[in-house]
């Protein structure tokens, strides 16, 4: 994946695509084999990963950006902004165990955005939530992929995003790489296989 690009990639469950991008993201390191990234990291692999139950919204904006490597003072000058892409205003200090799914989806969505990582990983969380709320996530990364420097690499089963979002789509199948190239010919090709 080169700078600048967005990369989707689709397969069927257990093909690897969740794998790769624990891999990128060091959450997990590969057997064998080597994977170099240049520049820094940040992603939604799975809901609510890395929010503490007991800590409010608010708590886990500080706790997760901290983790994810932004300074104090930048979080406290982006904290208005996260809260209010997430629109949940009213539950930011309300413990995150009483979160519904999709309002995990959209407190994880905005810390890591607001990150202004240069590579930003995406898993599934373009089929969580409601319509307003996607096509919100969809203009924002559109506006993160304005910079020629920033990468970002989706897993979706969500093809008409990733037909909207992507330079290319890559289909994995058995964690080998069964067809690359244009969105909609990977598609008509996967679905064909199915």
């Amino acid at each position: 994946v080169e700078e600048g690009e967005v990369v989707g990639f689709i397969g069927r469950n257990g093909a690897g695509k969740s794998t790769l991008l624990k891999l990128i993201s060091k959450v997990t390191f590969p057997t064998s084999g080597k994977l170099t990234t240049n520049g820094k990291v940040a992603g939604l692999l799975e809901l609510g990963a890395g929010f503490h139950p007991e800590l409010t919204g608010r708590e886990n904006i500080f706790f997760q950006a901290a983790i994810l490597g932004m300074p104090k003072k930048d979080i406290r000058s982006k904290e208005k902004e996260m809260i209010a892409f997430s629109e949940l205003g009213e539950f930011i200090d309300t413990p995150v165990k009483y979160y519904s799914s999709g309002m995990y989806a959209r407190l994880g969505f905005s810390v890591a955005i607001y990150l202004n990582p240069d590579i930003l990983l995406i898993d599934e969380i373009l089929s969580v939530g409601d319509a307003s709320f996607q096509d919100k996530c969809i203009r924002r990364i559109k506006e993160f992929c304005r910079s020629k420097h920033k990468t970002v690499i989706i897993v979706s089963h969500s093809f008409g995003y990733l037909i909207e979002l992507c330079h290319r789509l890559v289909w994995l199948e058995s964690g080998s790489v069964a067809l690359e190239g244009k969105p909609q010919p990977v598609i008509d090709a996967y679905l064909r296989s199915v």
